[in-house]
């Protein structure tokens, strides 16, 4: 955010130009244009030297207040960077272009609430001025004021029906609400507009696989159009490697995310840099990550080496990663935000890895392998869906880490309610109408029963829940939606729920996990590709395929019949968290060395294949 005020302030506007400067000769700016070149050079200090000096002789100078306030933050001196842009508000109250960038600055700091309002002071003196629209639109969506984020968007196109990332920022906050065809219509648009942005075709082939009518091949072919169009001329260009190909070395194993902290993503990965072979494999975390926690201390503490990312762009990642000799890297993230795929596309290690963080293929030919299981991708199945060659673990795909601060599961609350409580802790973009279609099925056949739902952001997408059920005759009073809560809370909300629905046909993985530990049986309805069968390869993993469901009409069979017997859900919410924890679902060192022995395999074909050149 910061960088695109640097560049922004670079290119001077009438709007906030000084009265002095505009007025003054050519002699006279001759500071200015000195300070303009020090400045694209990135020789930041002498830049605050020049722009002093001519605040020295004219305090006023708005160029002299724009150029000092862009060093200033490029050294990351930004509290006086805000004042200087505060002090050119004051001198053109009424530049709209001003407000902007001072709000960018304020969002970029940890200010969103000064930022908010220095936006909207922006698009109130130029409602015509679609950039900060999109701005204030992307920091409310941040924020999870998706309600807000689409009504900015609107506005935004309104005054400009083609720009691109108002329909992006647009389909995100549609997306958040649950609204997932008009979001997935929203980024087409913007892709229309805008078709040589992978960070937003991403989000297209992301949105994909919650559709609630899927079509497994058109949604392959969509991640190969993104393959064809972003990636494939990086991969063609690709240097080779000088990698030594000994299949019996120690491997160097990079791992790349955003996510090396409190994440999902982490509770699935934790386990892997603990116990690796160190004598095997060294670890390397490429971690775009700002601001690491205890999370991420403990993975550095297990031995990896930390190669802080953030800033880089993918061509200077992927010389990082060849620069360090890396033997096979692995991608964390497939297309959700953030991903680093366009790095992986120049090839920078011999094998490459996609893993963890994306149930589906890339599209990529430059991704060598997908980790999965034989659950979530029966052989001979799913092969002609992905772009890579399937690398399937013995038992369960990932391992995942339980918490350390989980309350312990209680008692079954229907013993003492008298009632039945489901529950889905899932994300609303994952709640389908053919989903609530089922759950009303289960709600309607099981009495007095009522339906508990988690991170319903917003007013609008919580309506569309309710509009819903209520047409499929359940009242809301049989529903109890849940604020937005702490994970503590998101925890202890679990005690005071019997049975736990998964979503389809966008399976849950962590909230499933959760779920299980916290002592409720999940219902979950197998599909025909990795998304919809997470939830079969837990469940098998941990011995109960009796929760599982091949279509709808067993899905409610089964909620129900579990609902009828209470003295059967008691037992099983008693033995759970037991059962979990003698499972390949939390056996996390066999976790990593099947990981570990599949990377073996991989490194050996690569250096056959070497040897045979």
């Amino acid at each position: 955010m910061l960088g695109n005020l640097l560049k922004r302030l670079l290119h001077r506007s009438p709007a906030t130009t000084s009265h002095a400067a505009r007025g003054a000769g050519a002699a006279d700016c001759g500071w200015l244009n000195e300070a303009l070149r020090l400045q694209q050079a990135g020789r930041h200090r002498e830049v605050v030297a020049i722009c002093r000096s001519a605040l020295a002789r004219e305090a006023d100078d708005t160029d002299a207040l724009n150029l000092l306030a862009a060093a200033l933050c490029a050294q990351g001196e930004s509290r006086e960077g805000i004042t200087c842009l505060r002090r050119v508000t004051q001198l053109v109250p009424h530049s709209a272009e001003a407000h902007d960038n001072l709000a960018t600055v304020l969002a970029a700091t940890g200010d969103p609430n000064g930022a908010i309002e220095s936006y909207r002071h922006a698009v109130r003196l130029h409602p015509e001025l679609a950039a900060a629209w999109n701005s204030l639109a992307s920091l409310l969506k941040t924020l999870s004021r998706y309600d807000e984020a689409e009504e900015c968007c609107r506005s935004g196109l309104r005054a400009d029906p083609r720009h691109a990332g108002l329909h992006r920022t647009l389909s995100g906050a549609l997306f958040e609400q649950g609204r997932v065809d008009e979001a997935i219509a929203a980024a087409r648009t913007a892709l229309a507009l805008y078709p040589d942005a992978p960070a937003a075709h991403s989000d297209l082939v992301r949105m994909l696989n919650y559709a609630d009518a899927q079509d497994p091949p058109a949604v392959y072919r969509e991640h190969r159009v993104w393959a064809e169009r972003h990636a494939r001329p990086l991969e063609e260009a690709a240097a080779a490697h000088r990698n030594d190909p000994d299949p019996t070395r120690r491997l160097r194993v990079g791992f790349v995310s955003p996510y090396f902290r409190k994440h999902a993503m982490t509770f699935f990965f934790e386990s892997v840099v603990e116990h690796h072979h160190r004598e095997k494999m060294e670890i390397f975390l490429y971690a775009d990550v700002a601001q690491p926690d205890e999370y991420s201390e403990r993975l550095k503490a297990y031995g990896a080496a930390w190669r802080r990312t953030v800033g880089m762009s993918d061509e200077q990642l992927a010389q990082r990663v060849r620069n360090d000799g890396i033997d096979i890297l692995v991608d964390l993230s497939g297309h959700t935000p953030y991903n680093r795929l366009l790095a992986f596309a120049r090839r920078p290690a011999p094998v490459q890895v996609t893993w963890n963080g994306y149930p589906n293929t890339t599209g990529m030919a430059g991704m060598d392998y997908r980790i999965t299981d034989a659950y979530c991708d029966p052989p001979g199945t799913t092969e002609h869906l992905h772009s890579e060659k399937l690398a399937r673990l013995p038992r369960i795909y990932m391992a995942w880490r339980p918490p350390r601060e989980a309350p312990d599961p209680g008692p079954l609350p229907a013993l003492e309610s008298g009632r039945i409580t489901f529950a889905s802790f899932n994300s609303c973009f994952k709640i389908t109408p053919a989903l609530v279609a089922l759950w009303s099925r289960i709600v309607d056949q099981v009495p007095g029963s009522r339906l508990m739902l988690l991170t319903i952001n917003g007013s609008s997408a919580e309506r569309r829940i309710l509009n819903l059920f209520a047409a499929n005759g359940i009242e809301p009073g049989r529903l109890e939606i849940l604020p937005r809560m702490t994970h503590e809370e998101f925890l202890t909300a679990h005690r005071r729920v019997d049975i736990a629905l998964d979503a389809f046909p966008y399976h849950g993985t962590t909230t499933t996990c959760f779920s299980l530990w916290m002592g409720l049986p999940v219902v979950v309805l197998a599909g025909a590709t990795h998304v919809s069968r997470v939830g079969v390869s837990m469940l098998s993993n941990i011995g109960l395929p009796q929760l599982i469901a091949q279509n709808g009409d067993a899905y409610v069979a089964i909620a129900t019949r579990l609902a009828a017997d209470l003295s059967g859900l008691a037992s099983m919410r008693a033995g759970l968290r037991g059962r979990m924890l003698q499972s390949p679902v939390t056996d996390g060192r066999s976790g990593a060395r099947a990981l570990e022995n599949a990377f073996r395999e991989m490194w050996a074909d690569w250096c056959q294949r070497q040897t045979r050149r």
